[in-house]
């Protein structure tokens, strides 16, 4: 039975592991065609053929996403491999963590540079190809960050509040052009950087972590023609964690 993905090519970065990979996966599985991106080659490959051996198109295009010549290369590949470009997934960032009265001047630029400033790129380069195509979805992967305040996160918190406000910007500036803008922030949620112990996880309101297939299904479902009349908003999956205690990510 063909997926809601059907006909479709997505490209999504951070893609070599945790969320990233898990939306790639997701959205191979409902019949999409994928370009992955991240700047962990081996990785990135290794996640490619990890589809593929499952019967996905996909294939690897790795580099920094947040570089302009970089942006326009993975989109350019999603048309030369597949034929056109559908939707797009930012989920590649690296982050530093730190009181907000020491926090370096050089990382708080690279994170703005990479998980925002990075990430408008990536959507001009998709709306080069979408908005002359009238459709298309693009999607940023953001955080509860955006939504609750923790010591030590600070440039994360203003790099991941300023990406729901640009994905409100944009899907507003171009709904009337078929191009939809939306973001999803994860809580909490079990990736391969998740220092929280198990007993803190208890005490969300769910009783648990977010598994990342979770936060794929509902970043595939708002990539697709089914999620045609959301756009601009940000959508949690976290358990409750934003809206009740134990707001821990």
């Amino acid at each position: 039975m063909p997926g809601i993905m059907e006909g479709r090519s997505v490209v999504v970065t951070g893609a070599a592991q945790g969320i990233g990979f898990a939306i790639a996966e997701v959205a191979a599985k409902e019949s999409a065609a994928v370009v992955l991106n991240d700047v962990n080659v081996e990785g990135l490959e290794a996640a490619a053929q990890r589809l593929r051996d499952a019967g996905a198109r996909a294939v690897a295009h790795p580099g920094d996403s947040s570089n302009r010549a970089v942006a326009a290369a993975m989109v350019d590949r999603a048309v030369s491999e597949f034929g056109r470009l559908d939707a797009l997934a930012c989920a590649g960032f690296r982050r530093i963590h730190g009181p907000a009265e020491t926090f370096r001047d050089e990382d708080w630029c690279m994170m703005v540079e990479q998980g925002l400033t990075g990430h408008f790129r990536c959507a001009q380069e998709a709306a080069r190809v979408m908005l002359p195509a009238g459709t298309g979805s693009i999607l940023f992967i953001t955080s509860i960050a955006s939504r609750v305040a923790v010591p030590g996160v600070v440039a994360y918190t203003a790099v991941k509040s300023g990406l729901v406000g640009l994905a409100r910007q944009l899907g507003v500036e171009w709904a009337r052009r078929g191009v939809r803008v939306n973001a999803l922030a994860p809580g909490m949620t079990l990736t391969p950087g998740l220092a929280m112990p198990r007993e803190a996880a208890a005490q969300l309101p769910s009783g648990r972590a977010v598994r990342p297939e979770e936060i794929a299904d509902m970043a595939v479902f708002l990539l697709s023609p089914k999620a045609e009349q959301i756009t601009g908003q940000e959508i949690a999956v976290d358990g409750g964690a934003a809206v009740g205690r134990g707001a821990g990510f």
